[in-house]
């Protein structure tokens, strides 16, 4: 009876691990027209609002690409700065740039620049303006000898990945300079507490660190914490940028099916 039991427990667990590993395995699924809008929070402050979305797919010079888009502004009664920001990345399936679009107004100042990742003809073609010293309008060319993350394909990478068990460094390209981002995707589950959703879930998690300064001055160590079901939906994290360590939380979805 004792054997009977033990096997039969045995059975059991076997049964959950497979599921739970089943589970963890489920490929990412771009989602076209997901909207997920974040809090940006500096400890008890609100420093503003991102939005990420997938807007459409769209064909570059004969790539099939997803037009994905974020949108950052910062809280409009703090004097700390004034952002507002818009990023266009055109995405091809493995989660890499073909295409990225940056439209910055920062303190009253504006920047735009255009990143073409040419990968047949192995050119990066950037395009850049600004408004500060002078009206500052430059083109530069880089040889594209590897494949390049942009500042905002490198969260689709993570969304991608973050269901796997590996460590990588990736090149990051970033205002005509490039940057090492160490990411480790631990493969393990963490429990959270989903705003949006109002309960605890099961997240997928990952951190390492960014050896460069980005979008909103992100850089330096990060964590973050992904839905299980096959969107991967970031639902938080925990960063570096201009003025510390902020937390961002997922607070406002659509088109997103999270697990019952």
């Amino acid at each position: 009876m004792r054997k009977i039991i033990i096997q039969l427990l045995l059975i059991i667990f076997t049964s959950f691990s497979m599921a739970f590993s089943q589970e963890n395995q489920q490929p990412f699924k771009w989602q076209i027209g997901e909207e997920l809008t974040y809090k940006v929070s500096w400890g008890f402050i609100r420093l503003g609002t991102l939005k990420m979305s997938i807007v459409d797919m769209a064909n570059i010079e004969g790539v099939k690409t997803y037009h994905t888009q974020l949108n950052i502004d910062s809280n409009p009664w703090l004097f700390i700065v004034s952002m507002h920001s818009q990023f266009d990345s055109y995405l091809m399936q493995d989660t890499y740039s073909r295409l990225f679009l940056c439209e910055e107004t920062i303190d009253g100042d504006d920047f735009n620049s255009t990143y073409n990742f040419d990968y047949d003809n192995k050119i990066l073609k950037i395009h850049y303006e600004g408004i500060e010293n002078n009206n500052v309008e430059r083109d530069t060319t880089i040889a594209l000898t590897k494949k390049l993350q942009d500042g905002m394909s490198i969260i689709f990478y993570a969304r991608a990945n973050c269901n796997k068990s590996k460590q990588e460094t990736l090149d990051v390209v970033f205002e005509t300079k490039e940057g090492l981002l160490d990411i480790n995707f631990t493969g393990k589950m963490d429990t959270i507490y989903a705003s949006s959703i109002q309960k605890e879930v099961p997240a997928l998690y990952l951190n390492g660190e960014a050896h460069f300064n980005a979008i909103a001055g992100f850089g330096g160590v990060y964590e973050g914490w992904f839905s299980t079901d096959e969107q991967h939906v970031p639902l938080a994290a925990r960063m570096e940028v201009f003025v510390g360590s902020v937390y961002l939380e997922l607070e406002e979805y659509k088109n997103w099916h999270p697990n019952d």
